[in-house]
């Protein structure tokens, strides 16, 4: 199967490379990006030396050296939406990492991101998340993959939400995140003397994540969510932490809520449920496309969900491969056991 990588200069993209140059049943062919001269990705990032020295043309579908056969793009927010259609009717299958296909409502993209350039293909995209839309993602041409935030988020609550045992007009989101979260554009916000030894809360007002947890949380179930979400950076490289407190509609301990959650995720190749004593971390996840997740009881007819991931994976490249996985009809777990 023939790959191209649009926007490969983006953390994601190297974590990407790194998963399909493993890949069984991958070729890439094409990396496409706005750096001059056309520079190898390895001279970008040396530890893909040997992995991949290919250079990053231009990103057009004509700039690939044959029609691939699926288009991964990591382009900003605002910025995919200029790239795809013409993969697409080029006849490429396409997973965009940007929120520009993540809402099937226009108007909400637009009042988080501003003007859409392809609205036509808003509401035929899917949204990737394997766990709750694996039949739509198998049958697509155009996947949306999840914000990291979101991922961990709804498969935190999805199992609790499809039981109806949360209240979804009450949901408070307390999410820790790696540095990595901000991207690789240079920003003060980023620079290490900012970030180290610090713990700080942003967008304090508002995050475009929230609505997007809300048509994640919707999928599994709840409607009429409502989420109230502070995201803070941490002085780490990779990872997302996101705590989470319910008000449940029937009584439920915590075995109780085990329970739904192991029955939901059964089978499920990369959700992994703790029992609440143990909680998830992010030490346990990184590198890896694992999500793993805790609930436990608390009083006053609440209960906290805990949730981990490795952002730049499960909630990005590696989700990628999953979802690429399912779209060609491979094994879901190919390329990404190791």
């Amino acid at each position: 199967m023939k790959v191209s990588i649009i926007g490969a200069t983006a953390y994601t993209s190297r974590d990407l490379i790194k998963l399909l140059a493993r890949h069984p049943q991958v070729e890439i062919v094409h990396l496409g990006g706005r750096r001059e001269g056309h520079p190898a990705i390895s001279e970008i990032f040396p530890e893909l030396r040997g992995i991949c020295d290919m250079p990053v043309t231009g990103m057009e579908p004509s700039d690939a050296p044959v029609r691939p056969d699926l288009a991964f793009f990591t382009l900003p927010h605002g910025v995919a939406h200029g790239c795809v259609p013409a993969f697409l009717a080029a006849g490429v299958r396409c997973i965009d990492f940007s929120a520009d296909y993540r809402f099937d409502d226009l108007k909400v993209y637009e009042e988080w991101y501003g003007k859409h350039g392809d609205p036509g293909n808003v509401g035929a995209a899917v949204y990737g998340l394997p766990e709750l839309t694996r039949s739509r993602v198998a049958e697509a041409d155009l996947v949306a993959n999840p914000g990291c935030y979101p991922t961990s988020v709804a498969l935190g609550l999805a199992p609790l939400a499809a039981d109806g045992l949360i209240e979804p007009s009450d949901i408070i989101v307390d999410s820790k995140s790696g540095v990595s979260g901000r991207g690789n554009k240079p920003d003060r916000g980023s620079m290490y003397c900012e970030c180290n030894e610090d713990v700080r809360a942003y967008n304090v007002s508002g995050h475009r994540h929230e609505p997007e947890m809300v048509r994640a949380l919707e999928l599994a179930g709840a409607r009429g969510a409502a989420v109230t979400f502070t995201p803070h950076l941490v002085p780490m490289d990779r990872g997302i932490l996101s705590t989470i407190v319910v008000r449940l509609t029937r009584p439920a301990g915590t075995a109780d809520l085990f329970q739904v959650m192991s029955d939901f995720y059964a089978g499920e190749p990369f959700v992994r449920v703790l029992s609440g004593e143990e909680q998830p971390r992010t030490k346990a996840v990184a590198f890896t496309n694992y999500c793993d997740v805790a609930a436990v009881a608390r009083q006053g007819g609440r209960a906290v969900v805990t949730a981990a991931i490795d952002n730049l994976m499960k909630g990005a490249s590696s989700q990628a491969v999953q979802n690429m996985n399912v779209m060609f009809g491979l094994e879901e777990t190919m390329g990404l056991r190791a």
